[in-house]
């Protein structure tokens, strides 16, 4: 720990990278404590809803676990990465939204035009947001699957956006305790991910 606290921030975001990048799930916790406050705001900012903006923050968290060979350590500073990411996810995130509303009222209308006796063929919704659907469904049915301590312990930290001492003052928990219930969380939830993509989720 004294080690971290003399180096370079950004030498620590890179060392944390990297050891995502080698499937370390506790550098994975340890970046999101670092960058999750920051992740939020971007979306809080552009999205102006919280609920939208923890979904976000989920998104770049389960990315950088799944792709983290994405990241080009020349190209971006890890902060900048993040943040870069939270923001393309949240415009996306956003014109999904836009999406959803305008769907919604001319769905809507149909339906009133059906009521009055006109035929009217239901709109096929954009594949982009069917892809998004389910990607949002694989991974609520993975955390389904975790076990119920590891999922809050989870929960608190991705969508409350609590510290693990935080969690652990909630929960009336050593902390030792709580960081290796996250990072057995993450690696389990990496894991039925990686299943249920596979195709094994015959639901």
């Amino acid at each position: 720990m004294s080690r971290i606290g003399r180096e370079p921030q950004a030498e620590v975001d890179r060392r944390l990278m990297m050891a995502v990048k080698g499937g370390d799930a506790a550098a994975l916790a340890s970046l999101y404590d670092r960058h999750a406050g920051a992740v939020l705001a971007v979306g809080l900012r552009i999205l102006g809803d919280r609920a939208e903006a923890e979904e976000v923050l989920l998104d770049v968290f389960v990315q950088i676990w799944k792709q983290a060979d994405r990241y080009d350590a020349e190209r971006a500073a890890p902060s900048t990465y993040l943040l870069t990411l939270a923001r393309s996810r949240a415009l996306d995130r956003g014109r999904a939204i836009r999406r959803r509303r305008r769907l919604g009222s001319e769905w809507g209308e149909a339906q009133s035009m059906a009521t009055e006796g006109a035929r009217v063929e239901p709109r096929e919704s954009p594949l982009a947001q069917v892809e998004a659907a389910e990607q949002r469904r694989r991974v609520q049915r993975a955390m389904r699957e975790l076990a119920p301590a590891q999922r809050h312990a989870l929960e608190l930290a991705f969508l409350d956006g609590l510290s693990h001492r935080e969690i652990a003052e909630r929960l009336d928990t050593p902390l030792g305790t709580i960081k290796s219930r996250i990072r057995k969380a993450m690696e389990d939830l990496r894991e039925r991910l990686g299943r249920i993509e596979l195709g094994s989720d015959d639901e």
